[in-house]
């Protein structure tokens, strides 16, 4: 009678802990794959909890523990926000950065996540001492942002990537692999520009520093040049990513200008647009610049909101499910990516 009594109820981890003999919280570390547990007490763990038929749904229970935690003010565990890019200041520099930042800070919080920040080109900082931080604070895994310059973070820190659960918040990285949110570069160009033909524009031409489209591995461009095939051939208008040639030139932009004469300029609000109107002062003034990505502080802005801080919230949730899932890939060369779709933001009508 107590056994049918024991087998109807839900064996719980105090259950496998009280089989064999050790504490709940090492149970819970075995069956989430943690360092601090030897492989041995692992297959004990895994052992007993298949002969016992423990089930668990990760999600579901992490997720109301995090609420309640949240509500309480005391987090349930810590992740590391690492900003990888060169600046220590990016993420108050750049409203991009400032926006992933926002939206992870708001998921965290309602996971009853606690966020420890590194920057990852501090002299101080070597993949020994940051191991041993993440490791003594229980971090298990965090978001990376801010990798602008380079797809491919220091090789120095292999371990890191190889020893804790990481998804990178904005662009895909190419060494390590890792999952990835981003608000996809194609989606944006490509929605952009046929809003605008819709709206009356007969020419309109993209001004993009070739860097930036080969990071997105030319998404801008791709989007851009697709959503021109609604445009008679003779109005289609190659992009114009001669920049540094032409910041040296300010003439080679206007002879560009003059040869193909846009009714309209797509450009980048926190990179081109900025060298735009700096340099080609020859240019009309009633020349409309449509911006592929917001211009964070300016109300008067038109063009595309990315939905940044939504991005940063995608990240902390790829992360809880990395974290939480009874088996992660991590050693899987596929990752996913998840695209935020764009907004269109328009106060006054651009149409001509």
């Amino acid at each position: 009678m107590n056994h049918e009594l024991k087998v109807n109820r839900s064996v719980s981890m105090q259950d496998i802990a009280d089989k064999l003999g050790i504490s709940k919280g090492s149970v819970s570390l075995a069956l989430n794959d943690s360092k601090k547990i030897s492989e041995e007490t692992k297959q004990k763990v895994r052992q007993i909890a298949v002969k016992l038929g423990y089930k668990r749904n990760a999600l579901v229970s992490s997720v109301m523990a995090g609420l309640k935690g949240a509500k309480s003010n005391q987090f349930l565990e810590t992740i590391v926000l690492i900003n990888a890019n060169k600046a220590e200041d990016a993420p108050t520099k750049y409203p991009i950065f400032s926006k992933y930042i926002d939206g992870i800070k708001d998921e965290a919080k309602i996971l009853g996540y606690a966020i420890y920040d590194v920057w990852l080109h501090d002299k101080r900082l070597n993949p020994s001492k940051l191991q041993r931080i993440l490791e003594s604070r229980g971090i298990r895994g965090g978001i990376i942002i801010g990798h602008v310059d380079d797809n491919i973070l220091p090789d120095k820190f292999a371990p890191i990537w190889q020893n804790f659960k990481f998804v990178s918040a904005g662009l895909k990285t190419f060494n390590p692999i890792l999952d990835f949110i981003s608000a996809d570069k194609f989606l944006i160009a490509h929605y952009a520009t046929k809003k605008i033909i819709e709206r009356g524009f007969k020419r309109p031409a993209l001004i993009l520093a070739s860097h930036i489209d080969e990071l997105v591995e030319g998404r801008f461009i791709g989007g851009f040049l697709r959503a021109q095939l609604d445009l008679p051939e003779e109005d289609r208008i190659p992009p114009f990513m001669d920049i540094d040639r032409a910041d040296k030139s300010p003439k080679i932009l206007y002879d560009w200008l003059k040869i193909r004469k846009p009714d309209v300029i797509f450009s980048i609000s926190n990179s081109t647009s900025e060298w735009f109107r700096e340099r080609a002062t020859a240019v009309p003034q009633d020349l409309p610049v449509i911006h592929l990505e917001r211009k964070f502080g300016k109300n008067e802005w038109i063009g595309i909101d990315q939905n940044y801080e939504m991005v940063g919230r995608i990240a902390v949730r790829k992360l809880f499910t990395a974290l939480n899932a009874p088996i992660y890939l991590k050693d899987a060369d596929v990752r996913t990516a998840t695209i935020v779709l764009p907004k269109w933001n328009d106060p006054v009508s651009t149409k001509k």
